[in-house]
């Protein structure tokens, strides 16, 4: 015991929690602890169990050096009051009694959003840690990847084993398109799992371009293999997500770096096309008959429905989750979101997008290191790829894809703490620590 008399204690620190929050995934989404109900989700526990945890960890040592402007915190506190006035109002408006449990769920489910996003926020407190959540964001990416191309090769879902005593789900069916199977992972939708492909792909490119200090095979297999994940979904609304990321991210790249990306498209294509007889055409079908798709249909109709409720009540809403399917379905987030907040709801999430994505990219551009600066073109690409997603479906309905987009709005929020701080630093030298928040994260990666 004398060995260990004197060593240090190791405290948990952010990159572990997050760790923890990104192993989740590997539960389905569909199952949920039965007697907790909507709640019951592991991922929605975890989230919460972190803002408990940065919460107490705050209590304990408030940030009192903070210096600086911290801009991501500003939308995001603006958008949780949105919540909060809402639900208020709505409540002194009196709620029918079907939605006044939803409208209480939705105010914890924020709070589980909201301790994801302060853990990356301020735990992220180094480069080591912040490099190394978001390569294990881009391991999730991959194995979700791994999982749905394995469910396209087999038409089955390879998750009925799955059984935990004391949780439920609604089945692990999968869905097809054109005669192919549309992959979901873990997800409890494609276009859910769509979105941890085009969230993860643009930073697995940025690895593959700039890590250096790892083979070709090693950078480059992560890359590969959710592009074809991606090209594999069968998912319209996750193409065109994955496209938007990579023409963001082909703007930071120079001229030589973008024909060698054209080819490597390309190539990729063609081994579609070889391996997989028929899926070129049916790609090309979901685009080229799209108008009498039902599904767009469906959309368009939404509008017109969303529309008109948000005439009623146009500055707050009606409060947030109180927009039941029974209602309409709306296939649209930002639609859902003028219905349940109002106008001042949506202009405070696409605040949220703006500023998390100028952020990434001008960070990009104070970055010293070229990971570092493709990080953040990569991070810009994958959360303006997920804003896109949010015209597609009620993204924020899905636990998976709410929380991986409040995880990269908040990884964007370190980034830019870290780039300014580095940048501001004497003689240009690299801080590896912010001094803001050091005490939050040990920075043992």
């Amino acid at each position: 015991m004398s060995e260990f008399a004197g060593a240090e204690p190791r405290h948990l620190d952010a990159t572990s929690v997050l760790t923890l929050f990104l192993l989740t995934g590997v539960v389905p989404t569909s199952l949920t602890f039965t007697a907790i109900g909507a709640l019951g989700r592991p991922i929605i526990l975890v989230s919460l169990a972190m803002f408990a945890w940065w919460l107490g960890h705050s209590i304990q040592r408030p940030f009192r050096e903070q210096t600086g402007m911290q801009p991501m915190r500003w939308p995001v506190g603006a958008f949780v009051c949105v919540v909060a006035a809402s639900y208020a109002a709505a409540m002194l408006r009196g709620l029918p009694g079907t939605e006044v449990s939803p409208a209480d769920t939705a105010l914890l489910r924020v709070a589980a959003w909201c301790g994801i996003f302060l853990v990356a926020h301020d735990g992220l407190s180094t480069w080591a840690s912040l490099t190394a959540v978001l390569r294990r964001v881009v391991l999730t990416g991959t194995l979700m990847a791994m999982l749905g191309l394995a469910q396209f090769a087999t038409k089955n879902s390879l998750l009925g084993w799955f059984v935990v005593p004391g949780m439920s789900g609604d089945g692990v069916g999968i869905d097809q398109r054109g005669g192919f199977v549309r992959a979901a992972g873990t997800a409890s939708h494609p276009l859910e799992y769509g979105v941890v492909l085009c969230v993860t792909l643009p930073l697995a490119v940025a690895f593959g371009m700039a890590d250096r200090d790892r083979g070709v095979v090693r950078r480059w297999f992560p890359a590969v293999l959710i592009g074809t994940a991606s090209v594999l979904s069968v998912s319209r609304s996750a193409l065109i997500a994955v496209a938007v990321a990579m023409l963001v991210l082909a703007a930071s790249w120079t001229r030589r770096q973008r024909t060698i990306a054209g080819i490597g498209g390309v190539i990729l294509m063609a081994a579609v096309y070889v391996a997989v007889p028929g899926m070129a055409g049916t790609l090309i079908g979901m685009f080229m008959g799209a108008s009498q798709d039902p599904s767009i249909a469906s959309r368009v109709n939404g509008a017109d429905v969303a529309f008109a409720m948000a005439g009623r009540l146009p500055l707050l809403g009606r409060g947030f989750g109180t927009m039941l399917p029974t209602y309409a379905y709306l296939d649209n987030q930002y639609l859902g979101i003028l219905v349940e907040l109002g106008f001042v709801g949506l202009c405070t999430v696409i605040a949220l997008f703006v500023t998390a994505i100028v952020l990434a990219w001008r960070g990009r551009r104070l970055a010293a290191a070229p990971l570092s600066s493709k990080l953040g073109a990569g991070l810009a690409a994958g959360i303006s790829s997920a804003a896109v997603t949010f015209t597609f479906f009620d993204a924020l309905s899905f636990p998976l894809s709410a929380a991986f987009m409040f995880l990269m709005l908040g990884v964007a929020g370190a980034y830019w703490r870290l780039v300014r701080t580095q940048a501001l630093a004497p003689d240009g030298l690299a801080s590896t620590t912010a001094p803001t928040t050091a005490s939050f994260d040990s920075g043992r990666d």
